[in-house]
C-alpha cells in the first residue's frame, strides 16, 4: 500500500513538472511573437491583433508645391479644391481655409490669364470673332436688326405672286382671332394672299398640311404640293414673317434645314452652319 502511494506521487510530480516546461515554453514563444502551433491543441490560445480604428471624416489632401500645381489639370485641381473644402468644413480650422482658398486663387490667376489670352486672339483673328458678323453694342445691333428686316420685307414682296398663307382655325379658339389679325397685318405690309380655314368643315385639308390644332400657319408655294408651316399658336408678325422668309428660301434651293436660321447676309459667314462643308 505504501508502495502504491509513492508510485502516485511520483507520477503527478512528474506530471506537474511537464506541464510546468510546456507553458513555459508557450510563454516565452508568445513573447518573442511566434505563431502558436495548430498541434498544441485548445488551450494554446494567443490574443489576435488589434485592428486600428478606422479614422472618421475626410483626410487631409496633399496639397503639392506651386510648381507642380501650375502644371496639373484643370480636372485635377478641381478635384483637389473639392477635396481640400471638404475637409475645411469638418475641421474648421484657419489653416484648412487658407489652404482652400490658396488653390481658389490660383484658379483665379489662370482664369484671367486665359481670358487675355482669348481677347489677343481674336483681335488677331477676327475670322474667329463673333463681333465681326454679330455687333454687341446697341447702335450696332439695331443696324443689324434694320438691314436684316429690310432684305426681308422686300423678299418677301417680290414673292407675293408665288406664295400665299393658310390659317387653319377652328370654332370657339381663342388664340384664332388674334393670329387672324397678325395675318391681315402680314398681307397689308408683304401684299400677300392669306386664307382662313375651318378645320370641321374642311377636314381633309387640314389632314394634308397635319394640322391638329388650332391656329396653325402655313405657307404653300402656288401651282405645286410644296408647303412649310410658319407658325404653331398665336405668333407675333416678325416671328411670322422672318419664318415665312425662311421658307421661301428653303423651298426654292437656297438652304438647308440646318440653315434655317440664316439671315441676310448669313449665308457662308461666320454663323452658317455649312460654311465649313461648302469650302
Amino acid at each position: 500500500m505504501r508502495a502504491f502511494v509513492y508510485r502516485t506521487l511520483l507520477r503527478l510530480t512528474i506530471g506537474s513538472a511537464y506541464l510546468a516546461a510546456l507553458l513555459a515554453g508557450f510563454y516565452a514563444g508568445g513573447a518573442r511573437g511566434e505563431e502558436p502551433d495548430e498541434k498544441r491543441g485548445y488551450w494554446w490560445y494567443v490574443e489576435p491583433p488589434q485592428e486600428e480604428e478606422e479614422q472618421i471624416g475626410p483626410q487631409a489632401p496633399e496639397i503639392p508645391p506651386l510648381e507642380r500645381l501650375e502644371a496639373m489639370a484643370p480636372k485635377e485641381i478641381g478635384a483637389l479644391m473639392e477635396a481640400q473644402l471638404d475637409y475645411a468644413l469638418v475641421v474648421q480650422s484657419v489653416e484648412a481655409v487658407e489652404d482652400y482658398y490658396r488653390l481658389v486663387d490660383l484658379v483665379r490667376r489662370r482664369s484671367r490669364g486665359f481670358a487675355a489670352l482669348a481677347s489677343v486672339a481674336m483681335l488677331q483673328n477676327p475670322d474667329l470673332n463673333a463681333r465681326s458678323a454679330y455687333p454687341t453694342t446697341n447702335p450696332g445691333r439695331e443696324e443689324l436688326t434694320r438691314r436684316r428686316e429690310q432684305e426681308r420685307d422686300l423678299r418677301l414682296a417680290r414673292e407675293r405672286q408665288s406664295f400665299a398663307l393658310l390659317m387653319f382655325s377652328s370654332e370657339n379658339c381663342t388664340f384664332c382671332v388674334s393670329q387672324w389679325g397678325v395675318l391681315q397685318y402680314f398681307a397689308d405690309r408683304t401684299g400677300w394672299i392669306v386664307r382662313k380655314i375651318d378645320v370641321q368643315r374642311e377636314p381633309a385639308k387640314a389632314a394634308r398640311f397635319n394640322v391638329t390644332g388650332t391656329p396653325v400657319t402655313v405657307l404653300i408655294e402656288r401651282d405645286t404640293e410644296n408647303w412649310f408651316p410658319v407658325a404653331v399658336g398665336s405668333e407675333s408678325f416678325p416671328a411670322v414673317a422672318d419664318n415665312a422668309y425662311r421658307a421661301v428660301r428653303f423651298l426654292r434651293g437656297e438652304i438647308t434645314e440646318t440653315q434655317f436660321f440664316n439671315g441676310a447676309g448669313d449665308d457662308g459667314g461666320f454663323f452658317d452652319p455649312e460654311a465649313a462643308r461648302n469650302e
